[in-house]
Parts: C-alpha cells; structure tokens; sequence
C-alpha cells in the first residue's frame, strides 16, 4: 500500500498539475474566474522561472567533495535508465551521472567494488531489471564482472538502502561506503541509510552548477526545465519527510 501511495503522490507533487487543477477550477467557478487565473498565472510563473528553481536546488542539494580516501564499495542507486522494448536499447536519463562518476572513481582506484541497487521502480513491473542493465553498461567499459555487485530486488529508496545493507553487512563487516546518487536525492538517500544502520559516505553527482548565470532570459522567462526540477525537489522533499515519519 505504502508504495502505491507513493507513486500516487509523485504524480500529485507536480507544479503542471497544481496549475492545471486550479485551471479546471477557474471554469467552474465564475464568480472567482479573475482570482483563480491570477492565482494560476503567479503559481505557474513562480514554478517556471529558472533562477528561482535553481537556488532553491542549490540549498537542499549536498555539496560535491574529491575523495581522498580508497573505500571497499561504491553504492550507485538506480533512477537513471529505462528500456525500450522495440529496439531493444537502455535509455539514460539525466541522472546518468551516478553511473559515469562510479566508472571514473573505479578505474582511479578510488573504489574498490561497486554495487549496483535497482530493480523494477515502476507501479505495474514491466520485467526491466535497473541493475541489470547499468551492469551490462559497466561490462562494456571493462570493468570486470566480479568486482560488480547486484542488488536487483528494490523498488524505492528505503529498499535500496534496506536491501544493499543486508548484502554489504553480511560480505564487508567492517567496510568502508561511498554512496554514489543526484545531489538532490542525497539526502533522502542518506536518511535511509542510517536507517539501515549502514555508514555511509555521501558522492553527489549531477550536481547544480555553481556559478549563477546574470542573463535576463533565465532570470525573468518561463523554462520548461524549472517545472521539472521543482517537481524531483518537492518529490525529495515529500520522499524525506514520509521516510522519517514512518521508517
């Protein structure tokens, strides 16, 4: 039930919807048209503006460091792949990063093991196996099949954490961490770590850029992409919030 739910609220987190629903609200309701349009114009425009969109990204994301240290296993989360059954191909999306990055702090020595948890995320399981697949990806760029460990089983992030704490305790004791996934799904990712009781240290990857653009058009017109970020950051928000009430 508890994973239905989520999925229910993911879709519900959206800004576009927000706007859409007091659209539908607007035709219904005469006597309140003129505020309701004002109010949809505001919501959408505040949800569309780029700036506004990255700074407050910028304030719940983890900041990026360059590890030092060697650790026994990086944990790359899945979220960054779907399969396209009729051509038969992996799409990455833009949440590759968590992948590349794993690739590069392997082949620098930096991580010793990967372990790569994913199963089937979606609400009707198509049979697509995340893992899998980032498997095959690393295969391909030489990494070598038994320095990769797969945790296949998970649907969300507390399983993730749950599920890869059970294997890592039981093969690496007394090992050593690093989690690799988005910087704006690092705290939720975090939080459900220690609540597995596994110590971690955090690798964000795909980070928001630094530096601030002073551009007009990004400062004052509607982006597309800002609605996208808006909806992953209030769906982190939510997803961090239910995680520590209820587990």
């Amino acid at each position: 039930m508890f994973y239905i739910v989520s999925k229910l609220l993911a879709f519900l987190v959206q800004p576009i919807i927000w706007v859409f629903i007091l659209l539908i609200i607007s035709l219904f309701y005469k006597s309140q048209r003129r505020k309701m349009l004002i109010i949809s114009i505001c919501t959408f425009y505040f949800f569309s503006n780029g700036f506004i969109a990255d700074e407050f990204t910028r304030l719940w994301e983890v900041e990026r460091f360059t590890p030092k240290s060697t650790y026994d296993v990086g944990i790359v989360l899945g979220g960054i792949s779907n399969y396209d059954k009729r051509t038969k191909a992996h799409n990455f999306n833009e949440n590759a990063d968590r992948l590349m990055d794993t690739e590069q702090l392997y082949h620098k020595g930096i991580i010793k093991k990967i372990m790569l948890s994913g199963g089937n995320g979606l609400l009707f399981n198509d049979g697509y196996i995340e893992s899998e697949a980032m498997r095959d990806y690393l295969l391909a760029n030489k990494i070598p099949i038994a320095d990769i460990i797969i945790e296949n089983r998970s649907r969300n992030t507390i399983e993730n954490a749950m599920n890869s704490a059970e294997i890592l305790k039981e093969r690496y004791n007394e090992g050593s961490f690093l989690l690799i996934t988005s910087a704006n799904h690092m705290k939720r990712a975090q939080l459900c770590f220690n609540k597995a009781k596994l110590e971690i240290t955090a690798f964000p990857t795909d980070c928001t850029t630094s530096y601030r653009s002073t551009g007009y058009e990004y400062i004052l017109f509607p982006r597309a992409e800002a609605l996208e970020r808006w909806q992953d950051l209030i769906h982190e928000w939510i997803g961090y919030i239910v995680y520590k009430m209820k587990f």
